[in-house]
């Protein structure tokens, strides 16, 4: 294990509070969406609750590379082309895995 910079230090905690309240979230969306008895109508609401548990499914499994990187030494390297992600990136997006460059010519 890489010994962490502060920065990798601060953005370790920052993902560790967002995985904390994104399942708390999840698990209160889960449970909103299949609580209804079986007398009770099938609502858009519950197919939204779903929808967005299923999203921040996908937003846990983005924390879960970004911790996992962090710990192996790979926090900060763009994953397509090696370069520094740098750090206003990744302080506006934790669990980016490439550079703006890489990410723009994927937008494109």
């Amino acid at each position: 294990m890489k010994v962490q910079t502060p920065f990798e230090w601060n953005q370790r905690s920052r993902l560790l509070e967002q995985r904390e309240r994104s399942r708390r979230l999840r698990g209160d969306l889960r449970t909103a969406a299949t609580t209804r008895s079986e007398y009770e109508p099938h609502d858009v609401v519950d197919d939204e609750a779903a929808i967005q548990a299923d999203v921040l499914d996908a937003k846990l499994e983005a924390i879960e590379i970004a911790l996992e990187r962090i710990e192996s030494g790979n926090y900060g390297s763009c994953t397509s082309c090696n370069a520094e992600i740098g750090e206003q990136r990744l302080e506006a997006l934790p669990t980016a895995t490439t550079c703006r460059s890489c990410a723009a010519s994927d937008v494109a």
